[in-house]
């Protein structure tokens, strides 16, 4: 192929390429390495005027040391990698993310809602005022959502529950506590030597801005008229004339939380393979904190336990769950208890969650005289500081404090 030098400029060619087509090139050694071309563009749309203009700045690079096409085949790169969108970052993250089910569940979904319409938004262009206007806007939307849930409930005479925090704030600051922790997995990466994320975790501006602030922790728990009119319903479900909402499953499943501060998911997904009816004691594998849990059965546990093994004993084979709490639906999966605490406040007459349970337990032992590390014991809270990794519990020491908060749950001690 022919190279016709250009007759004013050194190093700017008019190059032959198949085809009959013609390309304006540089040729020229870089300084400090040896020769090589640089192609400027077609010749039948950039006159000879042009081509010298674009290859000045060419031929100074070189002459620096600077190879052009080096430069072109790492732009190429970062802007590749920095097309990388905010739902493939999503997918990659969940893939290495060490979430529990429940998490990974609602992350994902968490995600999805809020920022759906980012999924196809390269990861670096989402910059601090996107974050900042989002983060109203899902305030003002779970805000005028509630309104409206609100003016229905007084509508029909309804409580309406009242929260201690900015109404949409936990929702916000929960979408982009996942948000901030996808941009945090790729703020350090890079390609062809820059930054993936050049302007770091736009997150951060909530932060800087002091929007993300702690929120009020719910104190809600029942007290003791709450309690005995919880007993009462429990005790009436159970009778072979009740004709409510309350399920026997219900009643069991508020029974063992209401005398152990179990989480929901821990009690839910109890298996019998880690309950001991001999020793009297089971074992939470599955936990928050992912260190598994033992504890010992007061008399009201073990002999809820027992109705249950017998019932489950008194039916076929192919109907035996290895769960206590097994779905209606299909005995080999547990309960979703999706709908266990609507229908214990609907009847009982007051709003209660099973977590509310867990703050009653606590409540109860701490009015019992409990300090709060034994109480954190018995809730298995995460223990902190080096002292505390030697310090073993076990399910023998926690039948004391569980048997008291038993007797102290409601007016009359359990028989």
């Amino acid at each position: 192929m022919d190279w016709i030098k250009d007759k004013s400029l050194p190093g700017l060619y008019r190059r032959a390429r198949e085809g009959g087509k013609y390309v304006w090139a540089v040729k020229a050694r870089v300084k400090g390495a040896g020769p090589v071309t640089v192609t400027l563009g077609n010749a039948n749309y950039i006159t000879p005027a042009e081509a010298r203009k674009l290859a000045k700045p060419v031929l100074a690079k070189l002459s620096q040391g600077i190879n052009p096409n080096q430069e072109q085949r790492k732009a190429k790169k970062v802007a590749e990698a920095r097309g990388f969108s905010l739902g493939q970052a999503i997918e990659q993250y969940s893939e290495l993310a060490h979430w529990k089910p429940k998490t990974r569940k609602d992350a994902l979904s968490t995600l999805q809602r809020r920022f759906g319409d980012w999924y196809r938004k390269p990861l670096a262009s989402i910059t601090r005022d996107d974050i900042l206007r989002r983060f109203t806007a899902i305030k003002k939307e779970v805000a005028q959502k509630k309104e409206r849930v609100a003016a229905r409930r007084r509508k029909e005479g309804l409580n309406v529950h009242e929260t201690p925090n900015e109404v949409g704030l936990g929702e916000a600051q929960r979408a982009f506590r996942y948000l901030s922790a996808v941009f945090n997995s790729f703020a350090s990466d890079d390609a062809a030597g820059e930054k993936l994320i050049p302007q770091g975790n736009p997150v951060l501006v909530l932060k800087d801005k002091k929007l993300r602030r702690a929120l009020q922790p719910k104190e809600r728990y029942l007290d003791n008229k709450a309690r005995q009119a919880l007993l009462e319903q429990l005790t009436q479900s159970s009778h072979y004339q009740y004709a409510g909402s309350i399920n026997q499953e219900d009643a069991d499943l508020a029974w063992l939380l209401i005398h152990t501060g179990l989480r929901l998911d821990e009690a839910r997904l109890l298996k019998w393979s880690e309950v001991s009816i001999t020793d009297r004691f089971f074992t939470v594998l599955d936990t928050k904190n992912h260190q598994k849990h033992t504890l010992p059965m007061t008399n009201a546990i073990y002999s809820m336990i027992s109705r249950r093994l017998e019932y489950r004993a008194s039916q076929p084979k192919s109907m035996q769950s290895p769960y206590i709490f097994p779905s209606p639906l299909d005995p080999k999966k547990p309960t979703s208890a999706s709908r266990t605490f609507d229908r214990l406040s609907s009847e009982i007459g007051f709003e209660f969650t099973a977590h509310d349970l867990r703050r009653t337990v606590a409540t109860v032992a701490a009015d019992l005289g409990y300090d709060l590390d034994a109480i954190g014991a018995v809730l298995n809270h995460k223990r902190k500081g080096v002292t505390a990794g030697y310090i073993q519990k076990t399910w023998k020491r926690h039948l004391g404090i569980l048997e008291d908060i038993q007797n102290g749950l409601f007016e009359e001690s359990y028989d």
